[in-house]
């Protein structure tokens, strides 16, 4: 049954994930704080929960022509530089330590939303 809830709770995340409203901490935040899951174990299943709701979310954005090509390998690029230096940073550090660095990130993320001011749609967004 505990299964069950999980991957309710991970397809839920996933959800509001493709919708930007940031399932992946919502999950992160559940595994770690409801289960007692290890930060490390919560954010690779994390990780594997994203990996199918992601290439979903892709298939929509290309079917909708919402893929600008031009941003794809930088995107790329840039996503397995990140992957490289998180999997490098999280094996240096204690799980402790993981554990306060992503609580900063998520403050730091609220505050950001929070005190932001919402960017304008320029023309070319405003037609489609």
């Amino acid at each position: 049954m505990q299964w069950l809830i999980l991957a309710l709770v991970g397809v839920l995340s996933g959800i509001c994930a493709a919708l930007g409203i940031g399932g992946g901490f919502v999950l992160l935040l559940y595994l770690t704080a409801v289960t007692g899951m290890p930060q490390r174990e919560a954010q690779l299943l994390n990780l594997l929960f994203f990996l199918p709701i992601g290439a979903v979310s892709l298939l929509f954005h290309i079917r909708h022509r919402l893929i600008e090509k031009a941003a794809v390998w930088p995107s790329v690029a840039g996503g397995v530089a990140g992957v490289l230096l998180g999997v490098w940073v999280s094996s240096a550090l204690s799980g402790e330590w993981l554990g306060r660095l992503f609580a900063l990130f998520i403050l730091g993320v609220g505050l950001r939303e929070l005190f932001s001011r919402p960017r304008e749609e320029t023309d070319q967004e405003k037609s489609g």
